[in-house]
């Protein structure tokens, strides 16, 4: 088993190009491409499998023809294609970034459309173990520092929480604490009062966990004032 193991990798890695080797390369780097696209997949990312496996073997291919042109006729420069392989990987990437409200999504989506295309250039160069200790760095990362996100850093979404009270009667400190209790923090306050209708309007910029309970929370906010209506957005 160990003689095989080490048969294919000095195969795959061979510096000759046959058609072959190209081939198994390209398998390999679509493979990579698969598990990223997949991560990205249980994530609730659309559209993302198909395109990390693209990525990854176009970047593979193209990274075989660039070590292939000069090997064959002589002539070219090697690192050309590579280079902007990275430029037109870095355009990519910034169009999968969106903004939504004060949440920026698709950060981690990028960064993998990055990877994803170092993999494939690793794996068109015969890098292979590289590429295989790569992937399973960033899949290691990808899936075991969410759940260490989640756990000590829960607020992540930044959100407007805007609360209409029927008088202007109200706690703020104790609003505050009660928001602060359920794991909101608040980065910004606005408040206005309309006199005529006795109306008191305070909108917060917070930072909300994932797992917050909005029933709970207009439950115990009815308890500090008469309260007239309640919404969160983006």
């Amino acid at each position: 088993m160990p003689n095989s193991i080490a048969n294919f990798l000095h195969f795959i890695t061979s510096s000759e190009l046959t058609l072959p080797v190209m081939l198994m390369r390209l398998v390999c780097s679509v493979l990579a491409g698969f598990f990223l696209g997949l991560e990205r997949k249980l994530h609730l990312q659309n559209g993302v499998l198909r395109t990390h496996v693209l990525i990854s073997g176009s970047s593979c291919m193209l990274m075989i023809i660039s070590i292939y042109v000069p090997q064959t006729y002589a002539t070219g420069d090697p690192s050309r294609i590579a280079a902007q392989i990275v430029s037109g990987i870095g355009f990519l990437g910034g169009g999968a970034i969106l903004r939504q409200g004060l949440n920026i999504k698709g950060l981690n989506t990028a960064a993998t459309i990055w990877v994803a295309a170092a993999i494939g250039m690793a794996t068109g160069a015969g890098l292979i173990p590289l590429a295989v200790v790569a992937l399973v760095i960033c899949l290691i990362i990808m899936f075991l520092l969410v759940k260490f996100e989640q756990r000590y850093f829960p607020a992540e979404q930044v959100k407007h929480l805007e609360l209409v009270f029927k008088n202007s009667r109200i706690d703020l400190i104790k609003l505050k604490n009660e928001l602060g209790s359920r794991g909101i923090i608040i980065t910004n306050t606005d408040f206005s009062e309309e006199i005529d209708a006795d109306r008191f309007h305070i909108t917060f910029t917070v930072k909300v966990p994932n797992n917050i309970n909005t029933i709970d929370l207009t439950d115990n906010l009815k308890s500090i004032g008469k309260l007239l209506k309640i919404q969160m957005k983006d």
